[in-house]
């Protein structure tokens, strides 16, 4: 419904301010009050939420706009910066690997490009209230005023300015705590966003950014809006002129045309008319408005609904049926005023402008036939011409409404509705960046899993990473892993498929950290896993080495063995501690002296068990540690564990129906998870990570479950955080207790609906809705729905920073070609065996690729890295 009566246009100068303080902006006329709006979570959430939420932020709405006061809404956009990310990493306390500041570096650069090329967009919502404190109801007191401040002094009329300031402080202040208190969780806007906001639409540059810390003022305030504005020849656009630089901008401003609005107000849950903005370049938008309240609105609602039964009277006096808008409006009045008795809603008369920007002409006219396309069904927009200078003033922090007959009266709901503070944010604040946003606000994610602010360090500290197979979750915990690296973090991947060896190099190279490769089965591992060589304690030695000897006898080898073993490794514990080792023990038993049944036993012992440590599955915990195997790392740095030559025993079989090869394959997974264990336990203050990928083959066994839940559910207290990986997130959700311990969940790809419900139980949704469901489904490798600690669903994509680190840490086979293997015919028997070992030492089965693709960043910095145009933008 428009506004019935009419208010002249208003043509006078554009206001400036003299004061901008954090929160505040001063004019001559009035004080203005500026809260930043966060962007919102709200592309992945169904309909019924988003109806729930409409009518929240409505009801905030009514408590936050005072009545009969002014209201300004404007949404703009600026670039993210890779400089913001690396002031970021200067802040944060703690540790940092030793080339931290190069990954660093890279995370900067993807931000940069990304930016430049338009993926990454940074979205900022000013709400400002005014809070008029002279009489300023006509035209012609407020020239009065405005020639009263010309006769006094710049000093004095900054003196008031801060009295005035002073003055509404206390009231400013309990605002901003209603502001913050509400679903819009906006904070007071700082003093240079404010005068960012103010100076761009002199300066429409493309590059300009907020500047400047504390109160600005005078000379600070003029250099800032250095531009000029001229109408076009044609009167359908402005032109900014940036006076410092010379670079201009045209601009036109676009309104609702008659009747806009459709006729149900964009019902409920909204129809997000402003947070469409999100998919077009260059359109920003500015509302500005009044909240009538209840009285007001009241007698609104019956002025029209005066105004429809007259047109009802005199179409019956004159024996016609009255027009069907009439009927229409009438009800739709009715319904108002109902609301409005009942404290549903509110009505507000807003005065909604559409702001299209670019650098030529033809530019924008593209820009505005596509932003009329866009809203096609929605709101009909039209070019007013002759009147964009006062539109575009209107567009100034601090001004006012001048062209009044574009207004509309409405529900306050449909502004809420309109999710100006919608969009799609996920992750933190602060921390590694780890991939872009694919949502309605694009922008760079980041993900400070290891946080240890007040606030984080309260919430649990495990992740799931949940898909089918190739979707790119396994990519995603290195990528994760690195993060944490570069934190100073303690890491221990698991990998029972050994296809994850790329992180090794990666981890060595980026950030030089110490690596430790333990292929259990490999012969350079024997010995590394000995827990009596890493275990912190003699008593810790004692009960994991007894536990190993044991654990790879069968039950007859076992009786009557335990005294003799407890007595040869209590010698062992007796030496100093570099002589410390399970070999030692074994060494011990077979050196026994004398004929009595238990020195025969032990020597038995010693002999069965110096076989059986040179079993490929077990001697990296029971063998003669090999030259230069150094023992599990317990500090700072990463150890690579492959599992994936283990022959372990089926899950659930008897455990006396095991192989000998089984048992040490038990023997060493247990070792590992104890491993883990202990390190969880011990240096509380170093922080900790353990990842787990292929989780399914790791619970399939007692160990390996007791090992998940344990840390899941102690990992906060004790600082160690935990990535879980499966491709089975059905079995992932059934673990006990480990859905509530999730701190963030990433669910990739999957297309099966028993999947997808599980998923969205490890996302902690009741029920993977519509939107949820498709997004699954649509989902490309490497994408992902994540779930942040603050329960925000939001779409990411993994970015895996430089074409060598995608490729190093590539999870897929290598093409065949013909020099691999020859065909049997023309093979010598030798050969073939010998081609059948590992070649590496990371037990790949090809060469490992020697070359250096990044050597020169490295050596050269990161400006080669800038100017390398091989690097795919994502």
């Amino acid at each position: 419904m428009r506004k019935a009566q009419a208010t002249r246009r208003i043509a006078d100068p554009p206001v400036a301010p003299l004061l901008i303080a954090d929160g505040m902006e001063v004019t001559d006329e009035a004080v203005w009050t500026w809260a930043q709006i966060p962007d919102g979570s709200t592309d992945l959430m169904e309909d019924g939420e988003l109806e729930a939420a409409t009518w929240a932020t409505a009801a905030a709405l009514h408590t936050l706009l005072p009545v009969e006061a002014e209201y300004h809404l404007k949404i703009m956009w600026t670039r993210h910066s890779g400089e913001d990310y690396r002031r970021s990493w200067r802040s944060l306390p703690g540790v940092r690997a030793p080339g931290a500041d190069y990954y660093v570096e890279l995370g900067a650069h993807r931000i940069d490009r990304n930016a430049e090329v338009g993926h990454f967009r940074r979205r900022v919502v000013l709400l400002g209230v005014c809070w008029p404190t002279r009489d300023t109801g006509s035209p012609w007191q407020r020239r009065r005023q405005a020639v009263a401040a010309q006769l006094r002094s710049r000093a004095a009329l900054l003196r008031e300015a801060h009295d005035r300031v002073e003055e509404l402080q206390p009231a400013v202040r309990r605002w901003f705590g209603q502001v913050q208190d509400s679903p819009l969780r906006g904070v007071a806007a700082p003093a240079a966003v404010i005068a960012w906001a103010y100076a761009r639409e002199l300066r429409r540059t493309a590059d300009l950014a907020p500047v400047g810390e504390g109160d600005l003022s005078g000379a600070r305030l003029v250099s800032l809006m250095h531009g000029e504005v001229v109408p076009s020849a044609d009167g359908r656009h402005v032109i900014t002129r940036d006076a410092a630089t010379g670079l201009t901008r045209h601009v036109a401003v676009l309104v609702p045309a008659v009747n806009g609005f459709p006729v149900d107000e964009l019902e409920i849950p909204g129809g997000e008319w402003l947070a469409l903005l999100t998919e077009l370049s260059g359109v920003e938008a500015s509302v500005r408005g009044v909240n009538h309240g209840r009285t007001g609105s009241l007698a609104i609602l019956r002025t029209g609904r005066k105004w429809t039964r007259s047109q009802s009277l005199e179409a019956g006096e004159a024996g016609t049926v009255p027009p069907e808008e009439i009927d229409e409006a009438e009800l739709a009045l009715a319904e108002r005023d109902r609301e409005v008795r009942r404290r549903i809603d509110v009505l507000t008369t807003s005065h909604p402008r559409w702001v299209v920007h670019a650098e030529s002409v033809e530019e924008l006219t593209d820009r505005i036939e596509a932003l009329r396309r866009r809203y096609t069904g929605i709101v009909a927009l039209e070019l007013a011409p002759n009147i964009q200078d006062l539109l575009w003033k209107e567009l100034l922090p601090g001004d006012r409404v001048r062209v009044p007959e574009f207004g509309q009266v409405q529900p306050l709901r449909t502004l809420a509705g309109s999710w100006f503070h919608g969009g799609s944010m996920v992750g933190d604040l602060s921390g590694p960046y780890i991939g872009g946003n694919l949502g309605a606000t694009p922008g760079p994610v980041r993900l400070h899993l290891v946080s240890r602010t007040a606030e984080d360090r309260r919430m649990p500290t495990t992740m799931s990473f949940t898909g089918r197979s190739g979707s790119g979750k396994s990519t995603a915990v290195m990528l994760t892993v690195l993060a944490a690296l570069a934190e100073g973090a303690w890491c221990l991947l698991a990998d029972p498929k050994g296809d994850l060896a790329g992180i090794v190099e990666v981890a060595d190279r980026i950030l030089g950290v110490p690596v430790q490769v333990v292929d259990v089965t490999a012969p350079a591992a024997a010995g590394s896993m000995d827990p009596m060589r890493w275990a912190p304690t003699s008593d810790e030695a004692r009960a994991l080495t007894l536990d190993a000897l044991l654990g790879v006898l069968s039950g007859e080898d076992r009786r009557g063995s335990e005294a003799a073993l407890e007595s040869a490794i209590d010698r062992v514990l007796a030496r100093p501690r570099q002589r410390w080792s399970v070999a030692a023990v074994i060494g011990e038993l077979v050196a026994t002296s004398g004929d009595t049944p238990g020195a025969r036993l032990a020597r038995t012992l010693g002999e069965m068990l110096a076989v059986r440590s040179r079993q490929s599955d077990v001697r990296a915990v029971l063998g003669t540690p090999a030259e230069g195997a150094a023992p599990m790392l317990s500090g700072r740095g990463l150890v690579y564990l492959r599992l994936d030559g283990l022959g372990l025993p089926q899950p659930g079989s008897v455990t006396d129906q095991w192989t000998v090869s089984q048992r040490c394959a038990m023997t060493t997974f247990r070792t590992s998870t104890a491993y883990a264990l202990m390190q969880s336990r011990h240096v509380r203050e170093l922080i900790k990570l353990v990842a787990l990928t292929e989780l399914h083959r790791i619970t399939a066994y007692p160990e390996g479950r007791s090992l998940v839940q344990w840390l899941a559910r102690t990992g906060r207290a004790l600082k160690t955080y935990l990535l879980l990986d499966s491709q089975s997130a059905v079995e992932m959700a059934a673990i006990e207790g480990l859905v509530e311990q999730l701190v963030m969940s990433a669910a990739f790809e999957a297309l099966g609906q028993e999947e997808q419900r599980a998923q969205a139980v490890l996302l902690h949704r009741p029920d993977a809705g519509p939107r949820l469901r498709q997004a699954q489904g649509m989902l490309r490798p490497g994408e992902c729905v994540m779930r942040d600690r603050h329960n925000r669903l939001g779409l990411v994509a993994f970015d895996r920073l430089t074409e060598w680190i995608a490729s190093a840490l590539s999870t897929d086979a290598a093409e065949d070609s013909a020099d691999l293997y020859a065909y049997d015919t023309n093979t010598d028997p030798a050969d073939t065996a010998h081609r059948g070992d590992r070649d590496d030492d990371q037990g790949n089965e090809t060469p490992a690729d020697n070359t250096a693709p990044d050597e020169a960043v490295a050596h050269h910095g990161v400006e080669d890295l800038r100017a390398d145009e091989q690097e795919r933008v994502q």
